[in-house]
């Protein structure tokens, strides 16, 4: 199997991954998790197509899934610092339990979506001189 083909793999599983998490937001925070819904959709979204048109040796779809995977990198880390940061404060100010549950949750899924995107760019990062001679 060539190395397109593994990577276009990836960006749909790190699509199906966004759109998981995003929908899992959503019901563990509800109407609070409406921007990693956003995120998880719009990702989600753009990891699939890149990796269907990296699939039929598009070059554009790995650049697609390479530049998604560096912008949700930075946008992730940005968002689970903020998260971070604000659960620190409620555990300082001993909240309800509840809003600390949420706001963990909250920092969990992020950090997770930061990590499976922090991967996808390394991969795609680490394996492009192959890609860009398979594709056109």
């Amino acid at each position: 199997m060539t190395i397109h083909k593994q990577i276009s793999y990836l960006y749909a599983f790190f699509g199906v991954f966004m759109l998981g998490c995003g929908a899992v937001a959503v019901d563990v925070a509800g109407e609070q998790a409406r921007t990693a819904l956003i995120t998880g959709i719009a990702g989600g979204l753009l990891a699939l197509v890149a990796g269907h048109f990296l699939n039929r040796r598009q070059r554009w779809g790995f650049l697609l899934g390479t530049a998604e995977a560096g912008l949700l990198t930075l946008l992730l880390g940005w968002r689970s610092g903020t998260y971070f940061i604000r659960l620190l404060e409620m555990v300082q100010e001993a909240p309800e339990p509840n809003s600390t549950q949420t706001a963990g949750m909250a920092f969990l899924l992020t950090t997770a979506m930061l990590v499976v995107a922090l991967l996808t760019l390394a991969v795609s990062v680490m394996f492009a001189k192959q890609v860009f001679a398979e594709t056109k």
